[in-house]
């Protein structure tokens, strides 16, 4: 199955990105795909190097488009038509001490470099090109907003998770993302995150007038926020047992 991780700047898709794929660790071989062109914190919290970015393989940014999809599929495929993760060249890969493997796609770091384009371009192209066993999921960690929506990257995927935090701009963003993602017939989950229990109840109305509904509730987890401000690997108590619980009730995980 490949999972995009959706919604909006500080949502909180990576850190959710990170407990869901630690959590079906123990049933599957995950692969997490790092697609946001800005983030870097990834490697940081599965506790493990940054592997060399996928668009460096493929000659840079301003190879991508030249190159084309056909192209892309030959460089990355060692065998036959499809791209097996398994099979990426050595040091393109990090893999955590769960079995977590992290692919890292690009980043936009210089002034004057351009857009995320290319970069969509490439995951766009690796999910819809993928051959993936049953035993293996994928997970990816977009970037914030609809850009990827705009460059058509789920349309490789199997289904959408949108995180939204307490705020209406995140509420307004994840309906977008269904309404837009409707026409795909791709499984669609809501999960709220950083959920306090005074917020739960006002946020569920919300939700209800919007014409949503929330699949899971991920509890606020100061271990999850002391982690991520010393920059090291991600410690989760209370939003790790919610994760568990989130993935077994929308059935990915038994």
């Amino acid at each position: 199955m490949k999972i995009m991780i959706c919604g909006k700047g500080g949502s909180g898709k990576s850190s959710l990105s990170v407990l869901m794929a630690k959590a079906l660790s123990e049933k599957f071989k995950v692969y997490l795909i790092d697609s946001d062109e800005s983030n870097t914190l990834l490697p940081d919290m599965l506790g493990v190097k940054p592997p060399k970015p996928i668009v460096e393989y493929l000659g840079g940014r301003r190879e991508i488009f030249k190159k084309g999809e056909v192209n892309i599929v030959k460089a990355l495929a060692k065998a036959g038509e499809g791209i097996a993760l398994s099979e990426l060249p050595e040091g393109y890969v990090s893999t955590s001490r769960e079995g977590i493997s992290l692919i890292i796609i690009g980043k936009v770091r210089n002034f004057g470099e351009g857009c995320a384009c290319p970069l969509n371009f490439i995951t766009r192209t690796l999910l819809k090109n993928l051959i993936l066993s049953e035993d293996e999921v994928v997970l990816v960690d977009t970037d914030a907003g609809i850009e990827h929506v705009g460059r058509g990257v789920e349309q490789g995927s199997d289904a959408i998770l949108a995180v939204v935090d307490p705020t209406a701009e995140s509420l307004k963003l994840a309906k977008l993302l269904k309404e837009e993602f409707k026409p795909l017939n791709k499984k669609f989950w809501l999960v709220l995150n950083k959920a306090t229990p005074n917020l739960v109840k006002r946020i569920e109305g919300k939700v209800r007038d919007l014409n949503l509904q929330i699949d899971g509730v991920i509890r606020f987890d100061e271990s999850v926020f002391e982690s991520c401000l010393e920059g090291k690997p991600l410690t989760a108590k209370e939003a790790f047992q919610d994760v568990k619980n989130l993935v077994k009730e929308i059935g990915i995980l038994s």
